[in-house]
């Protein structure tokens, strides 16, 4: 039993967002065979942290205010800083003195130290020679950044996100390398990873799902014309792909359907063309998120930009949804066009695809059922775990006798690899 220090950059619990899912797990993964702390940021919005947690045993929990950027001298003095040369604003921002005060007390009694983002991967410099680390990349934010760029038409928007995500490359470049293991949610981010930071140690530890928490809804009881997109507004894939849906996809859906899209996430502010106005309901955060999803006949993922995978993705496959995604939404996951799901890149093939579902309750029940059976073969949170808890054990003996060390150079390969057509002939969407 080791001691591991586990670092956020905001409070795991309770997890309402995909970020705080995947620390979430993971943290009570590495709880059930090791002493772990937990430190962790923790924004203004948050409230403390219950004692005790939920559900798990820590060694320790501390938190961390991180500083309020709603005063103009604090923000704008964080931008000035982020302008000098080698410095990064994710860095500056998520690595408060605070923090570091705490973490150096708290490091030199780790055994492995594991930092859950990329946001707090800073404080690599403050870990003790000999003491493993590990780095969880929710995604290749670089990438993520340059798409954000590449999509925005706005000159003058288009220059501040350039000046934004100045050194961003070079930090998640130098982060990736200095860290002992580097954790990607898919296969596709770790060959991204070894392409930003050649020589770097990857190891692939999917996103997963609660397939006991998230159940298929009562056969029948879906409303018809209906869609649900699932994602906060304020993080830019989910906001630019629902405003691409609705303006460019939902327009050509046929207009005999009683059509209607309800959106559910934090800061629901996109706007809504006139002609799609009655069709549209931004719920915002909802308690009764499986209901909502449960009735709707069609799980919707446009979106244009990103990486990682879509934990929302993972929870519609456990509720035996039919799901209709762009490739680059359902990225990672191992979904197969017309078997688990529809994938769809253009308005049209888009569209085409919602009205097949809309139109056909039998095929769009086949693609409910091969999804959930999906997740219970790939994506239960336990058996993601014990990926984890391999990941230490791995690190933890290597450092134990360094004489044994073997350099990866290639991430792992994924588990049931080739079982994508097992459910029979596929059909095409």
């Amino acid at each position: 039993m080791a001691r591991i220090l586990f670092v956020t950059s905001r409070l795991p619990f309770p997890p309402t967002e995909g970020h705080q899912l995947r620390a979430w797990h993971l943290l009570r993964a590495a709880a059930r065979e090791h002493r772990v702390t937990l430190l962790s940021l923790r924004r203004p919005e948050e409230q403390p942290l219950p004692k005790p947690l939920p559900g798990i045993k820590l060694d320790g929990v501390h938190q961390v205010d991180l500083p309020s950027l709603k005063s103009l001298h604090g923000a704008a003095g964080l931008a000035l800083s982020g302008l000098l040369p080698g410095k990064s604003l994710l860095d500056l921002r998520y690595r408060p003195r605070a923090l570091q005060q705490r973490f150096d007390k708290l490091v030199g009694q780790a055994d492995l130290v594991h930092l859950d983002i990329l946001a707090v991967a800073g404080l690599l410099d403050r870990v003790p020679e000999g003491v493993p680390t590990v780095l969880n990349q929710h995604n290749v934010e670089s990438l993520l950044a340059h798409k954000r760029i590449a999509i925005e038409t706005r000159p003058l928007h288009r220059l501040l996100l350039g000046l934004k995500h100045r050194g961003l490359d070079r930090f998640e470049r130098s982060a990736c390398s200095r860290a002992d293991r580097v954790l990607a949610c898919s296969h596709e981010d770790a060959k991204r990873l070894l392409a930003l930071a050649p020589g770097c140690k990857v190891s692939v530890v999917p996103n997963g799902v609660d397939l006991e928490a998230f159940q298929p809804g009562t056969p029948g009881s879906e409303q018809g014309g209906s869609m649900v997109f699932v994602g906060h507004m304020d993080w830019f894939p989910n906001r630019d792909g629902i405003e691409f849906f609705i303006a460019e996809i939902m327009p050509l859906l046929k207009e005999h359907y009683n059509l209607n899209l309800e959106v559910i996430g934090r800061n629901p502010n996109p706007s809504t063309p006139k002609a799609e106005a009655g069709r549209v309901n931004f719920a915002g955060f909802v308690d009764d998120l499986q209901a909502r999803v449960q009735r709707a006949a069609v799980f919707i993922v446009p979106l244009r930009a990103g990486s990682g995978t879509r934990l929302k993705i993972l929870e519609a496959m456990a509720m035996g949804k039919a799901i209709v995604s762009t490739r680059i939404g359902a990225e990672g996951i191992g979904l197969v066009d017309g078997d688990s799901a529809c994938l769809a890149d253009t308005p049209e093939a888009f569209a085409g695809v919602i009205d097949r579902l809309l139109d056909d309750p039998e095929f769009r029940n086949r693609l409910g059922r091969r999804a959930r059976r999906l997740a219970e073969q790939r994506y239960g949170w336990t058996a993601i775990g014990e990926r984890l808890l391999a990941t230490y054990k791995s690190l933890l003996q290597t450092h134990a006798n360094p004489a044994s060390r073997i350099e990866l150079t290639r991430f792992e390969e994924a588990p049931n690899k080739g079982r994508a057509r097992e459910h029979g002939k596929q059909q095409q969407c």
